[in-house]
């Protein structure tokens, strides 16, 4: 599946979770959306962050807080404190600047400039990494982000190899690619609406993400993106 969302009609926003990113003796976040945030016809969708600190310990940021600190070469999305999204290769795409409210980093580039990053078609559970019985093949969601920037897409599937992902991205028109959280616990996408009793969150896909449905939008020991109306 792929969303796609405008930018110059929505924001994107990224919260650290409680326990998730982290390293030994590292900051923490709080795992909350912002009260704020948390309204009718503003919020529009939740969806999962990156890998744990653990594994491949990928910078991450939010709202001044470093949980990990950033490591060239790796794939980064980040979020300006005026909206705006970049997604590229840190410290090269993106450099360090007090002008990000919120980066995230995981693994390398996926798409690259419009083409597939050929370390993708190297079946490595090392760079790209695997269910606990080390299959590559498993639910995988990543983000790409159009040339100009003002287009944002989220992409989730089940039994998904990297080379799928990738082509999924290129076939949509991302110009630069990146990998998020894998295996069916952690991917997950619910998007917003209104019901009588407040907000209710509806799984993108029924099958596989019906399992704490409204994680997000309740403390959440993992990180997660949010998209609200502008």
């Amino acid at each position: 599946a792929v969303v796609a969302f405008d930018l110059s009609k929505t924001e994107l926003h990224y919260v650290l979770g409680s326990e998730e990113p982290s390293v030994p003796d590292g900051a923490r976040g709080n795992g909350r959306l912002p009260t704020n945030d948390l309204q009718a016809n503003h919020l529009l969708a939740t969806f999962n962050g990156g890998f744990m600190g653990s594994h491949g310990a990928y910078g991450a940021m939010a709202d001044g807080l470093t949980a990990i600190p950033a490591k060239d070469g790796y794939a980064t999305i980040a979020i300006q404190y005026d909206g705006q999204v970049s997604l590229g290769e840190w410290g090269n795409d993106l450099l360090p600047s007090d002008e990000y409210a919120a980066w995230r980093q995981n693994a390398r580039l996926i798409v690259q400039n419009g083409l597939i990053n050929e370390r993708v078609y190297n079946g490595s559970a090392q760079t790209w990494g695997s269910s606990i019985d080390g299959d590559i093949v498993t639910w995988r969601s990543g983000l790409g982000l159009r040339e100009d920037q003002q287009i944002l897409y989220f992409f989730a599937g089940p039994s998904m190899s990297m080379p799928v992902l990738a082509e999924a991205m290129t076939a949509v028109g991302a110009h630069n690619g990146m990998l998020l959280d894998i295996n069916a616990s952690w991917v997950h996408f619910a998007k917003i609406k209104n019901g009588d009793e407040g907000l209710i969150a509806e799984p993108l896909f029924p099958e596989g993400m019906e399992s704490q449905v409204d994680r997000y939008l309740r403390q959440s020991a993992r990180d997660f993106f949010y998209v609200t109306l502008k």
